[in-house]
């Protein structure tokens, strides 16, 4: 089986704090680029992973003067709309009944894309899509686009169209690791810490389901691409232990710790996983209300045309 520790997840995907605020910022300035230069930012991607990008226009004077009014995305809207379609990821594959990995392979390739692209040249629509169903394909759960297409009444070949530009985005590196496994296996090791007592062994049940939901939050943070999954599970059972207490959980971090080579001090851990807490306790749920307005303004930068059009309709109204 592969190991974390010599994986392209570890050596590739995990980034510092500063790093992530790097690649957000250089993603969107392209975009704004972009829009200043051709006056539109929608990219385009045919079936053999071909990009077609906005073309400049021959009155170059009169292109800008038209778009002038046209605003991009801010980084922080940026950010609210992936939120948003993170949490839609975990909708569909609920409401296909996948798996758990499945929905945190598919929200991890989603963040990895957003890393090299911006939501004003893909739109997270279709590639949330794409990523539910080439994490189907990773994790050998298949379901064919037209399936997954007709479950939510959208167009599989989109689906299909975004396929390569995904997996290019990726580096083609689809093996990843959620924290899901490793909470599994810090449960089975707890049980050395509560012997057989049967009323301490339903409470290590019902701290597995809790730490598991807990960790389904965290994959909606940007935790995934800052920690292992191992600190990653050990965030999430500490703060499923709050609610039910069955072991002393420094004092199994101390146990955790001491049988690791080299051994690594807890005030090093405790400081991590306080750091995953807080992006648990600050995450967000964007709600189709709070997106209006950058939906607006990203259809704009995706389509000038349809602000134009949007005017025209209202001055027919009026008459």
């Amino acid at each position: 089986m592969a190991d974390f520790l010599t994986s392209t997840h570890r050596a590739k995907w995990i980034f510092t704090p500063h790093e992530l605020k790097d690649k957000y910022k250089a993603a969107n300035h392209r975009a704004k680029q972009m829009l200043e230069k051709y006056g539109a930012t929608r990219v385009d991607v045919d079936l053999d992973g071909s990009l077609a990008y906005p073309e400049l226009q021959s009155d170059v004077k009169e292109n800008v003067e038209k778009h002038s009014r046209t605003k991009p995305l801010k980084i922080d809207e940026e950010q609210l709309l992936r939120a948003f379609y993170e949490f839609k990821i975990q909708d569909v594959c609920d409401a296909f009944k996948f798996p758990r990995k499945i929905q945190a392979t598919a929200l991890i390739y989603f963040k990895r894309f957003y890393l090299q692209w911006s939501v004003m040249e893909h739109h997270p629509k279709d590639i949330m899509l794409t990523c539910i169903y080439t994490a189907c394909k990773a994790e050998e759960n298949h379901v064919s686009a037209e399936e997954l297409g007709k479950g939510i009444d959208q167009d599989h070949q989109v689906i299909l169209n975004n396929e390569m530009i995904v997996l290019q985005s990726l580096g083609f590196d689809l093996i990843v690791y959620s924290p899901y496994r490793s909470i599994d296996g810090f449960i089975d090791d707890m049980e050395d810490f509560i012997y057989s007592n049967n009323g301490q062994l339903q409470h290590l049940k019902d701290l597995h389901e809790t730490a598991k939901m807990v960790a389904d939050k965290t994959m909606r943070t940007e935790a995934s691409l800052l920690f292992s999954p191992g600190q990653l599970a050990l965030a999430a059972l500490r703060r499923a232990n709050e609610e039910y207490p069955v072991v002393n959980f420094e004092r199994y971090l101390n146990s955790v710790l001491s049988r690791q080579h080299p051994a690594r001090p807890v005030p090093e851990l405790t400081k991590y996983l306080d750091a995953i807490d807080q992006m648990v306790n600050n995450l967000v749920t964007p709600t189709a209300v709070d997106m209006k307005h950058i939906d607006r303004k990203l259809k704009y930068c995706r389509d000038p045309g349809s602000h134009e059009k949007s005017k025209k309709r209202k001055h027919r109204s009026k008459d």
